[in-house]
């Protein structure tokens, strides 16, 4: 399996799964299942009114259990995980070694010393030949050529300062950019496309490292190419595919719906993780992460009624193992291990479009705000060729998900005719609804004391035989996976 899985382009034809509980199971998970989940009424409210009472809701429900961390500390933690040491570490060195290089050569070039203009006699020998080639320049007077030479001079002592930077930060970034280059799902291309986005930020981080900061212009704020700060910020949130953190401007700069610097990938690891760490019945975060990971990408498509359903999907898979007190020890890791699989790759990709989500329908042009503007500039091709890649690729694994009856024909042939629609420039079409399911499901939910079963019990109810499909999506994902948050 495992050959398979790394020369294999798509994920193996998945079989129809229905893997009933083991008996000793049934009563605990029968008694998880009449688990009462608290949530505010979705009617007439937007996506992030439903979370803001949501939120509300469950700190009431739980005033007074425990203490939270101070708001320095927190704080401290929350400036720690959204920076990138090494990237400025690197930055640093290579500024250091660039001006060093390019301005000891164009000391000798000159034959004369940038800061005092004093003459340079202590030359290597294999240096000698270029040694003082530019002839009569005295840097202290101020005829126009020695001007000319004076400024040439102060030019490419920062340019090798502008590419110190280039390099650091690349090198910085190396093993994120290697580990995004084959993305298989949604989350995967939405790395990558940020990725291809920081390109232009290394350029516009290195060239405010030296210009602007040579010539006092990193005063200017917010100015990309000339404030250092800004630079970086595009820079860093971008190889690390995550959102400023900037209370009332995420939106514009980074295309974010609320201060949560979480994007998509790293996002839908970190809700494995609470949920699963978390030991209340109602964690106060989920609708909160939900609105943080989704409406960046999904924006106008987002109702209050979806952030519903997808923390209804997690308190579904979280209850099969949660207990009073919280999931037991011995489950954590188990528990987290399904949840990812139903929250990320093909489990979310399901998980949309049962929700009437078409992941299909993310325009990568239109992601990450600003610094993704900015980003796109001259990338249009890779860009385009990405988005193709990911419909692609999409359109190869809804047959297997219909085989594997975890949509339905009709949710995959919405998902087909969208592509369509979008190749020829036209707006994805709505999600239908599928009258047939609604009525079917209902006569289960009336003629059984089962609960309906969805498609994310389905995708709980993981195979334990070799060669299981999930198992290979697993897999396939690991090997690709790039640096996220992981609390385990």
């Amino acid at each position: 399996m495992e050959n398979s899985v790394k020369n294999s382009a798509t994920i193996v034809s998945p079989p129809k799964v229905n893997i009933p509980l083991a008996e000793q199971e049934v009563a605990e998970h029968a008694h998880n299942k009449s688990i009462n989940h608290e949530s505010p009424s979705i009617e007439g409210k937007t996506a992030a009114e439903y979370v803001y009472d949501a939120t509300i809701l469950h700190q009431r429900q739980y005033k007074g259990l425990g203490t939270p961390p101070p708001a320095l500390l927190k704080w401290l933690g929350d400036a720690t995980m959204s920076n990138e040491p090494k990237n400025r570490l690197y930055s640093a060195v290579g500024l250091s070694l660039g001006l060093m290089i390019t301005g000891t050569i164009a000391n000798i070039v000159t034959g004369h010393k940038l800061l005092d203009g004093s003459k340079v006699t202590n030359v290597p020998q294999f240096l000698k030949p270029i040694h003082g080639i530019i002839k009569n320049y005295d840097p202290r007077d101020i005829t126009p050529r020695n001007k000319r030479i004076r400024y040439a001079h102060a030019a490419v002592y920062s340019l090798g300062g502008l590419i110190g930077i280039k390099i650091g930060t690349d090198l910085a970034y190396k093993s994120a950019k290697q580990k995004s280059k084959d993305p298989q799902f949604l989350e995967d291309y939405l790395t990558k496309i940020s990725h291809i986005q920081g390109e232009n930020w290394s350029w516009l981080s290195a060239s405010s490292g030296i210009f602007g900061s040579a010539s006092g212009l990193w005063a200017i704020p917010a100015l990309p190419g000339i404030n250092y700060a800004t630079g970086m910020v595009g820079r860093i949130t971008s190889m690390q595919d995550r959102n400023t953190s900037v209370g009332g401007l995420n939106k514009i700069i980074s295309g974010a719906t609320t201060d949560s610097y979480l994007r998509l990938k790293e996002g839908a690891y970190y809700l494995a993780n609470y949920a699963v760490g978390n030991p209340a019945k109602d964690p106060e975060k989920i609708e909160y992460i939900a609105y943080s990971i989704l409406g960046p990408i999904f924006k106008e498509q987002l109702t209050a009624k979806h952030i519903k359903q997808f923390t209804d999907a997690v308190h579904e898979v979280r209850d099969h193992y949660w207990q009073e007190g919280g999931i037991p020890k011995d489950k954590r890791a188990e528990a987290t291990d399904t949840m990812k699989q139903v929250f990320t790759g093909a489990g979310l990709e399901v998980l949309l479009i049962d929700m009437g989500l078409n992941p299909a329908s993310v325009m990568f042009d239109r992601v990450n705000g600003l610094i993704g503007k900015l980003g796109n500039v001259g990338k249009a091709d890779k860009i385009k060729e990405k988005q193709n890649s990911y419909w692609s690729a999409l359109q190869e694994r809804l047959p297997k998900y219909v085989a594997a009856n975890i949509i339905s024909q009709e949710r995959a042939d919405w998902v087909n005719e969208s592509i369509a629609d979008m190749k020829q420039g036209k707006p994805p079409k709505p999600a239908p609804v599928i009258k047939s399911e609604v009525v079917e499901a209902q006569k289960k939910l009336e003629s059984s004391p089962k609960a309906k079963e969805t498609s994310v019990n389905k995708l709980v109810k993981s195979s334990v035989k070799p060669g299981d499909w999930r198992e290979t999506i697993l897999q396939r994902r690991q090997e690709s996976e790039s640096p996220r948050l992981v609390v385990e």
